[in-house]
């Protein structure tokens, strides 16, 4: 039986489409980028996304959609004086604008116009990204200032900080600073006492559970893996888990992963893009088409393609799940996926360890050195300055068990009853400076009350739609909950990085004696 001429023309039309546009099945991403922003991966990393139009209206309550629905903002977590990543921080950069027509960069660190493009005219392209490069390398400036010296094109480089509150946190920065490495020196010291009692102290159970969340941490056990692990302990002590669902949706996530088989389900893929070659008309097929090359480019995430391809095997009338049984169970995996929120998955992850150590503990000892093992957690996150928002709440709901003298007497008492060689060092460094490590952290609260202030301002005022934000990842928590409460779109992304950051020049970031030094060592022919 002969093909009819647009019949074989449309098959033609899908087999140059399996072959230019379909990129092979994997295991999907936990997220997805906000619709439209493509990241490239080798100048970083996608962490967190939020999209204001992707949610229920009953979730945007405390949003204000009227003003920002629509806007964008990209924030870059700045890893400070590390060379390569400041370096990819501008080649993401680069291709925002390019790609993106990105235009608004807003930066920590600064106050208002913090251009640098005008030293553009000292010198040319050339000689212009050798010194920049130099000085790039030192930490003397950032990714975002190297562009700007060394582009070709206008860029709107705007500080967001309040100076006041700027100089303020960097005074009780240095004060801390100065009794850092001791606190933590004296922390590890009573963290390996703390250790050595939980061998004695806790059951078996609970120090099985502890040896699954070190795995976790060492990265010897996937997330999946433990969020199954959890999942199964609370189902046997009877624990209601509509409470932790990310958490739940997690574990059946990474359970369906293992039942995939990937190639196999990419090559049903292509057998049903081929079938529907003899059911769809003209312009069905330049849907399909469209459709295609937008996943293919990144302008939709792949929850809504196959969302699409299933909608259109129902229009069809074709039994994905019995025909198609591997693709059928992927689109299953890459739907679950979508409902996955990193931050709150990760929330849920910590709430319900502590609610099974505490089904688990059997005496008042095992319960008194929970407690005193998580403060000495959270007084590590305060004193290495990498605290998060809920620890920073479970430090101020119980402030005043958080001195290290008040665990001596419990901590000697046991090491003696268990005859162990270890003793719990004596130290004021930490009660002593508490209250400094308290300024620092509010201190930085108020800086980012003023950064989404000149955010709202400066955006409104230029009226672009797309905007990078850019400073440090202490900063991420506080501000994404304020972009979300304010109605604005959000990824967070890290440049892409392989070695780690040379602290010893961290410091001279913080001075703020950048731009002369640049701008002396750039003359009218380029010369240093």
């Amino acid at each position: 039986m002969l093909e009819n001429k647009h019949q074989r023309r449309k098959i033609i039309i899908f087999l140059i489409l399996q072959c230019f546009l379909f990129s092979g099945i994997g295991s999907a991403n936990l997220i997805s980028v906000v619709k439209t922003i493509n990241i490239p991966s080798t100048f970083g990393n996608i962490k967190e996304v939020f999209d204001i139009q992707a949610i229920t209206p009953a979730n945007t309550q405390n949003a204000n959609p009227n003003t920002n629905i629509g806007k964008t903002i990209i924030h870059i977590q700045d890893a400070h004086c590390n060379y390569e990543a400041q370096k990819n921080m501008a080649g993401l950069l680069d291709y925002l604008v390019k790609e993106q027509n990105l235009k608004l960069i807003m930066v920590e660190g600064g106050s208002g116009n913090v251009n640098l493009d005008f030293l553009r005219n000292y010198a040319d392209k050339g000689a212009r990204e050798g010194v920049a490069d130099k000085y790039l390398k030192l930490g003397k400036i950032s990714g975002e200032e190297y562009l700007d010296i060394v582009a070709d094109y206008p860029l709107d480089l705007y500080g967001v900080e309040d100076e006041a509150l700027y100089e303020a946190h960097l005074d009780v920065f240095h004060q801390v600073d100065a009794i850092r490495d001791e606190g933590l020196k004296y922390l590890e010291d009573l963290s390996k006492v703390v250790s050595a009692l939980k061998l004695k102290i806790y059951s078996e159970e609970v120090k099985y559970l502890e040896s699954a969340k070190k795995n976790y941490e060492d990265k010897t056990l996937s997330l999946g893996e433990y969020c199954g692990y959890l999942k199964n302990i609370a189902a046997n002590k009877g624990f209601d888990l509509k409470s932790y669902p990310f958490l739940s949706t997690f574990a059946e996530l990474s359970r369906l992963e293992k039942e995939v088989d990937f190639k196999e389900a990419e090559s049903q893929r292509n057998e049903f893009i081929k079938s529907l070659a003899s059911l769809l008309n003209e312009k069905q097929v330049k849907t399909v088409i469209d459709k295609s090359q937008d996943f293919k480019a990144g302008k939709i995430n792949p929850g809504e393609y196959y969302s699409f391809l299933k909608e259109l095997a129902t229009k069809k009338k074709i039994n994905l799940e019995q025909k198609y049984p591997q693709l059928s169970a992927y689109i299953r995996y890459i739907n679950e996926n979508k409902k996955i929120d990193v931050a709150l998955l990760l929330k849920e992850v910590g709430s319900l360890e502590e609610k099974i150590k505490e089904a688990l503990f059997t005496n008042a000892d095992q319960k008194k050195l929970f407690e005193i093992s998580k403060s000495l957690n959270v007084l590590k996150g305060i004193v290495s300055l990498e605290l998060t928002p809920e620890d920073y709440g479970y430090f101020q709901a119980n402030r005043p068990n958080m001195s290290t003298g008040s665990w001596m007497s419990f901590l000697s008492d046991n090491c003696a009853k268990y005859n162990l060689a270890v003793q719990p060092p004596t130290s004021g460094v930490i009660d002593e400076n508490l209250s400094k490590f308290e300024e620092f952290y509010k201190l930085g609260s108020d800086r980012e009350q003023a950064f989404i202030k000149n955010i709202v301002k400066k955006m409104d005022e230029s009226g672009e739609k797309l905007a990078v934000f850019i400073a440090g990842g202490f900063h991420t928590p506080g501000m994404t909950q304020m972009f979300k409460e304010r109605g604005y779109s959000y990824a967070v992304v890290t440049p892409s990085i392989t070695k780690k950051t040379d602290s010893s020049i961290y410091l001279s970031v913080l001075r703020g004696e950048r731009k002369t030094q640049v701008s002396d060592n750039i003359d009218e022919t380029g010369n240093e």
